[in-house]
This record gives C-alpha cells, structure tokens and sequence, in this order.
C-alpha cells in the first residue's frame, strides 16, 4: 500500500480539530501532517534551528476519502516523489488501519533565513532524504 520508502507517525487529534459535524476540519489536515513530518526530522537530527529546517509550503493538495470522526491518534504515512535541489515533494496518506481519511501531497522549499530565498539542501540532509524517504524513480525536480 505504502512505498518501500516512507515513514509512518502517529499524530494525535483533539476536540478543536473538530468542525461541527464531529470530522476534523478540512484546514487542519495542513498541521497535522506538519506535526508528522516535523516529529519525524526531529527524530533523526533535524530540529528546530538545523539550517534545512527553514522551508516554507509552496504548494499542499489534499483529497478526502473518509472522515476522522473522532480523538486519538490517526497514522500519516509520508514519502518523497520528488527531491530538487532547494525543495523536496512529499506525498502523504492519513489513515487508521486499513482505512485512509485523506491522500495528498505537500512541496516545500528550502530557504535561506538571511535573504528568504530558496537554498540548497546541504549534502547530509540530501543523503538523508535520498535513503530515507525518496521512493525508487522519482523525479530530481519538483
């Protein structure tokens, strides 16, 4: 179901997730796969103040599949289709068990926090990302 190549984190949702219906609110999909993601660069060396850490979202596409209809955890299982040299996309799944809530992707850009323009991801991070994450035949540009 999943690459070869991804991760998988357990996010937590709470009551203020929640819209009035009792499903998580569409705009909140954005935080909690940056909660996945930040959790998982924290994990392998790359918290706040590492230099690659300072990327903005360009572009986030999410389809909605079925509901969250309740607190707790829910797993979202990440990957990267494609690496530039200053962004990477990230295709992502929220699901519990078998069933999946959401699909989409996420593409950032690194950036330089002195001139706020795009940045070379150092040599480290892109081995990282390269052994990690980014899935067999991907593309080197996004």
């Amino acid at each position: 179901m999943f690459p070869e190549k991804s991760h998988t984190e357990s996010v937590s949702v709470f009551f203020d997730d929640l819209d009035s219906f009792g499903m998580v609110y569409h705009g909140r999909f954005a935080a909690l796969i940056e909660h996945g993601v930040t959790t998982y660069f924290a994990g392998i060396g790359l918290g706040l103040g590492h230099e690659d850490i300072n990327c903005v979202v360009r572009e986030l596409a999410v389809t909605f599949e079925q509901p969250i209809t309740k607190i707790g955890s829910v797993d979202v299982t990440f990957w990267i289709e494609a690496l530039g040299r200053t962004s990477a996309k990230f295709a992502f799944r929220f699901h519990s068990g078998e069933t999946v809530h959401a699909r989409g992707h996420r593409v950032i850009i690194k950036m330089d926090p002195k001139t706020l323009r795009p940045a070379p991801w150092t040599d480290p991070t892109r081995k990282l990302l390269e052994d990690n994450l980014l899935v067999a035949g991907a593309s080197g540009t996004v």
